[in-house]
């Protein structure tokens, strides 16, 4: 498929997702979490395994292997204190570590890069925007908007693409409509099912409003039956959607037909048995699927460094005048 048709194709896809945000916030990011979600974090790790992980070194992806681990275990721990306190940290190294492997294959320059940014991650401690920042925020809006954004915006540059500049700004206007686009509630009812489930990223969607100088929320069911409520909700729906269905529509990139037998078996065995694990009980999915999620933004992690590389250098191409090989 051409450039251009996949181009097409995402504009689609964007704005499918957005009149399902406008229509089913709630129930659309639940869907598209539990049964789009497990898929392309297996996917992605096959084909980011394939490529070494965008990193220098062939066993250096160990290192954000290791970093979530730790993750992983300071959050079996179940205490909002040790979260609080370790997760804004950990996520800043693995950021330090991950442009440490995706850009030097030195030791030293690795070195000092991750020593800045264990000072960045102390020095930010008791801070509650950096920690929102990191803690909430990165593993979620950030990675599947703002990185969403950038793959798009590096691919029309290096492309060229009048049709890449346009589905850019097609995700740009879909996103703003959210908040433009306001009225009052719809007043439809929202079942139980739904606010239990949607109940573990309350917290995201909370963050969002306070960063964005939204009315605060006080009860748990403004989330659902306010303007404000229904507005981050549409906005986190979409972005959540239209990432997972922007790394399936790139078949030339993932190339399924190529993916080993072992991770193809492997990677549809533990989807089924992910998608069935929520629907019986969404919470329990959540628990089970967070290692994997969280492992799939940590080992994305070199790959984001190289795109904003590579968005700096294709626009340095533009200014100058050249075009970049």
């Amino acid at each position: 498929m051409s450039t251009d048709r996949v181009n097409v194709l995402n504009i689609g896809l964007m704005l499918a997702s957005c009149v399902a945000a406008f229509a089913l916030p709630f129930e659309l990011f639940l869907f598209s979490y539990a049964v789009l979600g497990p898929l392309h974090y297996l996917t992605e790790i096959s084909w980011l395994h394939g490529r070494q992980y965008f990193a220098r070194g062939r066993w250096d992806f160990l290192l954000l292997i290791g970093l979530c681990a730790l993750l992983l275990t300071i959050q079996y721990l179940r205490t909002d204190l040790a979260m609080a306190l370790w997760a804004p940290r950990i996520n800043c190294m693995a950021l330090g570590v991950a442009c440490a492997i995706a850009f030097w294959s030195r030791w030293g320059p690795r070195a000092v890069v991750i020593a800045l940014a264990a000072l960045l991650a102390y020095a930010t401690d008791g801070m509650q925007r950096p920690h929102d920042l990191l803690r909430i925020l990165l593993p979620t809006v950030i990675h599947v908007w703002v990185f969403t954004g950038a793959f798009i915006l590096y691919g029309a540059l290096r492309g060229r693409s009048r049709s890449g500049i346009a589905s850019l700004g097609v995700f740009v206007a879909c996103s703003v409509s959210f908040f433009v686009l306001r009225s009052t509630p719809s007043g439809r009812e929202i079942t139980p099912y739904v606010t239990n489930a949607y109940g573990a990223i309350e917290g995201v969607n909370h963050t969002l409003i306070q960063w964005l100088g939204m009315p605060q929320l006080t009860y748990t069911r403004d989330f659902f039956y306010s303007v404000t409520g229904e507005t981050v909700a549409r906005f986190v729906a979409f972005a959540y959607t239209y990432h997972y269905l922007n790394w399936f529509s790139k078949t030339s990139v993932i190339q399924w037909h190529k993916i080993p037998k072992g991770w193809a078996v492997a990677n549809v065995v533990i989807w089924i048995g992910s998608v069935a694990l929520y629907a019986w009980d969404y919470a329990a999915g959540l628990t089970a699927l967070f290692w994997l999620s969280f492992l799939h933004v940590y080992l994305e992690l070199p790959l984001n460094h190289r795109t904003f590389a590579g968005i700096a250098t294709e626009l340095g191409a533009l200014a100058g005048g050249r075009r970049t090989a």
